[in-house]
């Protein structure tokens, strides 16, 4: 190993605003063929899997909040994807994303009954 090595690198992406609330992750599986989730993507989980909150059809109830991007496939047949979600803490309103035709303020109060917290983030360039 070199001394001066360059092994990765940190983007902060203001998903989380606070520490000031227990952070808990948890496991599930996705969907297959939802294609690429990204890190801060909003999932609700039905009965067999987890699925991006505003996708048509499907009912279920709020899970978490993707820690990580996550390549679902292309492919609907395939077998669930795992992946880790946030399931309590604050998070940046603009960071969390949904379905497109979807709004986060629509799972707002959802949100909130299992400690998702929402907050506004001042943008800084």
């Amino acid at each position: 190993m070199k001394m001066f090595e360059q092994i990765g690198e940190f983007t902060p992406d203001s998903l989380i605003t606070s520490e000031d609330f227990s952070i808990l992750k948890e496991g599930i599986g996705l969907k297959a063929g939802q294609g690429v989730l990204k890190r801060g993507s909003l999932i609700v989980k039905s009965e067999k899997a987890g699925y991006l909150a505003g996708t048509a059809d499907i009912e279920g109830k709020i899970f978490g909040i993707l820690t990580d991007d996550t390549d679902t496939g292309a492919d609907a047949a395939g077998d669930n994807i795992p992946a880790v979600c946030y399931q309590t803490g604050n998070f940046n309103r603009a960071a969390v994303i949904v379905a497109e035709g979807a709004t986060v303020d629509t799972y707002e109060d959802d949100m909130k009954a299992v400690s998702l917290f929402l907050r506004n983030v001042q943008k800084y360039e």
